[in-house]
């Protein structure tokens, strides 16, 4: 199913069913777009009250947000692939029984699960630098509009980041246990950075 085409009011029917898809992660996904949506508005609001010379750099702005907005759009529909891929893998495990291929099938789920979701994080973070560059260009009531969006992205990516870190919890082997973990550190850290 594609969530990202369906109605606001079926996904959120879907998502307090007691089906485990769309979840945190998918939602996550869904609330970062709308805060790259509302800033993008913002910065097109803002856009059409500047002089043409300060312009350009709103307008390179806008175009990075609407890639931005993509991207996130994209992972509402992968999140749930991405799962049941992990609970296939985790199936295949108890129907087969554990040897080193079911093992690695595991493994190797739970890290495109976790890839997918610090993906998502990352886009936040840049996502997060765009509303400063806005603010810049904002006047007036609309800057709400950017608080509202600042809060939707933080939001967003605890949940990304919270997602991406449970996968990491399941995992069996040491070294790529160890470097999901710290990455999940270093995309911290870089949200933690941005002043907005």
């Amino acid at each position: 199913m594609k969530y990202i085409d369906s109605s606001l009011k079926k996904y959120l029917d879907e998502l307090a069913s007691d089906s485990p898809t769309p979840g945190g992660g998918g939602t996550s996904a869904l609330v970062a777009a709308l805060g790259i949506a509302l800033v993008a508005m913002v910065a097109r609001i803002a856009l059409k009250r500047l002089d043409p010379a300060r312009r350009k750099s709103l307008s390179r702005t806008i175009k990075v947000l609407e890639h931005l907005k993509c991207d996130t759009e994209q992972i509402i529909d992968l999140d749930p692939k991405v799962y049941q891929e992990v609970m296939a893998a985790y199936a295949r495990l108890r129907k087969l029984g554990k040897s080193q291929k079911t093992q690695a099938d595991v493994e190797a789920a739970l890290a495109n699960s976790f890839r997918l979701q610090a993906d998502l994080a990352l886009l936040i973070v840049m996502a997060k630098q765009m509303l400063g560059t806005v603010d810049r260009f904002v006047k007036g009531s609309i800057a709400n509009d950017l608080v509202v969006s600042g809060a939707l992205l933080d939001g967003a990516f605890r949940g990304a980041v919270a997602t991406a870190r449970i996968n990491v919890v399941y995992m069996k082997e040491g070294k790529h246990k160890r470097h999901f973990e710290l990455a999940i550190q270093k995309l911290e850290e870089k949200y933690r950075k941005v002043s907005f």
